[in-house]
């Protein structure tokens, strides 16, 4: 993110392959990601989002290419492993909109609802949401979802109860991953679809013998 200019494109089977770069664009994918839907329409709707609807014929590549660029490039699946906001699922970009809105206005002086999704980089919103500052209502949220209160003494463990419960999130009931971790979410996506790559290349030479 220092030395090179950053990526509105993706490598696919030899060619540069244009996608929704903004910060708009992953923060939708995101919320489908850990939405209640099938995980064959979370994929459908991620990667329909990501290429501008022209989602490329190489899906197995055109989804690892997604998670890279959700990742901002960096190595292991979901690229954020050890920051803060991957140890356990700490916020919720629908969920904490008017507390993320609010940080990005009081630290960088920022109006996410008058910057185009254009205007700033995912990889961009990403590093600074990274860098939000401890004293930020977000970030008090988002240590109380994740703290473990042992050895906390009886007051403070009771008050960071309490308030894990105020600021609980909402996962869809109808879906029995939205607890697990973005990377082995990853993971079984990708699964998922190598399956279905399978099944349709089995489908198709069983057609084929009838024929």
């Amino acid at each position: 993110i220092l030395l090179d200019p950053l990526p509105e494109t993706v490598r696919i089977d030899g060619a540069e392959v244009p996608v929704n770069w903004g910060y708009r664009a992953c923060i939708l994918i995101e919320m489908v990601m850990f939405s209640g839907l099938p995980d064959e329409e979370k994929i459908r709707k991620a990667l329909d989002i990501f290429y501008c609807g022209q989602i490329p014929g190489n899906v197995e590549t055109a989804l690892g290419r997604m998670l890279w660029f959700y990742g901002c490039g960096r190595s292991g699946s979901g690229g954020r492993e050890g920051s803060r906001r991957r140890q356990k699922r700490s916020y919720c970009f629908e969920q904490d909109a008017p507390l993320i809105y609010a940080a990005f206005r009081t630290q960088y002086g920022i109006n996410l609802n008058h910057t185009p999704s254009k205007q700033l980089h995912w990889w961009e919103f990403s590093a600074m949401f990274e860098s939000l500052s401890d004293d930020l209502k977000i970030c008090r949220v988002m240590y109380w979802r994740t703290t473990d209160t042992k050895g906390m003494s009886k007051r403070e463990a009771a008050f960071i109860r309490k308030m894990k419960k105020i600021y609980a999130l909402k996962e869809p009931e109808s879906s029995v991953d939205s607890k697990v971790k973005l990377a082995k979410r990853n993971a079984d996506m990708k699964a998922y679809v190598n399956r279905r790559f399978r099944e349709c290349q089995v489908k198709g030479g069983e057609d084929h013998a009838k024929e």
